[in-house]
């Protein structure tokens, strides 16, 4: 045996099979994301031991763990070495892309959603690893330290998924001019700090990423020498997955050797659980005096300026909401006005925020 594949999932008899495998001096190919979210710099370290004294090398492949068919993870390592990467963009889950796609442009429910998508394959097998968002930051994970090479528990990034998007989330932001794609996005904020999130984002129509539907993904690496350059295609479904498995089971077969498995860390960089942006907030109400005055209150004693308050005709007075979009803010401030705002005797429920991708928009 000279190499092990791996694509059973999860993190305790994966790991086993993957690390005993290595141990043996075996390389491996695997597909599993979570593994190497949660155990990277173990996995690098045992690499580092094993290889010490070896002359051909023990390769550890994981090119399908990151958005299925596109070589993401291959240009990560090669095509970035001479540049600086100041912003990854994405729609790295496939089985939320699909949804959103359906609810926005074919107007079907969430549970019609996701039972197509589970139908066709896109689903994980248990769904809420999609649509909360956290395969998705299983994959921004390793996306940032192949970046910025910097570590972080994947725990401390902020993680919001699609289950609390409305119908009416997707009529505001059609006359606003774009949609909502669920997004994971890490940036640089200066030469120290890196923020990254996972969340639904409104996206203009303009944008790079807005055309990007079904179970289709991209992502998009914003530098100093190449600007701006995108990545698209499959993302989900067994056949993009196993086409990047066996790329790498035939690279590996070919000879081919990788200098460096993951990028060299940076351990001046940390990760910071806070970014600027411009917020979407939608809060739903019972009819009340002073609800417009009030909420210019709370923003102003969190230091939030609002660009502008959205409202469409009331067809159920029991569902009325209005939106606030922001003007570009720290997260922290919008986590304090929504928290103020949903003890107020008028307001409906949990408030609901989404940032806005692009400043200029």
């Amino acid at each position: 045996i000279d190499m092990v594949v791996e694509v059973m999932g999860g993190t305790t008899d994966a790991k086993d099979v993957v690390f005993s495998a290595l141990e043996k001096g075996k390389s491996v190919v695997t597909a599993n994301k979570a593994l190497i979210a949660k155990d990277l710099p173990e996995i690098e370290k045992l690499l580092s031991k094993i290889n010490s004294d070896r002359e051909a090398s023990v390769e550890f492949r994981y090119e399908a763990a990151v958005c299925g068919g596109i070589p993401i993870i291959r240009s990560m390592l090669t095509d970035f070495v001479g540049d600086d990467i100041s912003m990854i963009s994405g729609i790295i889950n496939g089985c939320t892309n699909f949804m959103l796609t359906s609810m926005d442009q074919y107007k079907k429910s969430y549970d019609e959603a996701l039972s197509e998508a589970s139908a066709l394959g896109y689903a994980e097998a248990d769904p809420t690893l999609d649509v909360g968002g956290f395969d998705a930051r299983s994959k921004l994970r390793i996306l940032m330290r192949l970046a910025y090479g910097v570590e972080v528990d994947e725990e401390e990034i902020s993680c919001r998924g699609i289950t609390d998007l409305t119908k009416l989330d997707f009529e505001y932001a059609k006359m606003m001019g774009g949609t909502i794609k669920l997004l994971g996005v890490a940036r640089k904020v200066d030469d120290q700090r890196v923020a990254a999130f996972v969340s639904p984002a409104y996206v203009t129509s303009d944008d790079s990423l807005f055309s990007v539907n079904g179970a289709t993904n991209a992502v998009e690496v914003v530098s100093s020498n190449l600007q701006s350059t995108t990545y698209i295609g499959q993302g989900a479904g067994r056949f993009p997955t196993a086409n990047s498995c066996v790329n790498d089971i035939i690279s590996l077969a070919k000879g081919d050797k990788t200098r460096q498995t993951f990028n060299p860390p940076a351990p001046e960089k940390i990760f910071v659980n806070n970014y600027d942006s411009v917020f979407y907030v939608r809060l739903r109400y019972r009819d009340a005096l002073g609800i417009t005055r009030q909420c210019g209150e709370v923003c102003e004693k969190h230091g939030v300026s609002i660009h502008s308050i959205l409202q469409n005709p009331i067809t159920k007075r029991d569902d009325a909401a209005f939106v606030i979009i922001t003007e570009k803010v720290p997260l922290t401030s919008v986590m304090k006005v929504t928290a103020e705002l949903e003890g107020l005797d008028w307001c409906r429920g949990p408030a609901f925020a989404m940032p806005v991708l692009r400043e200029d928009w």
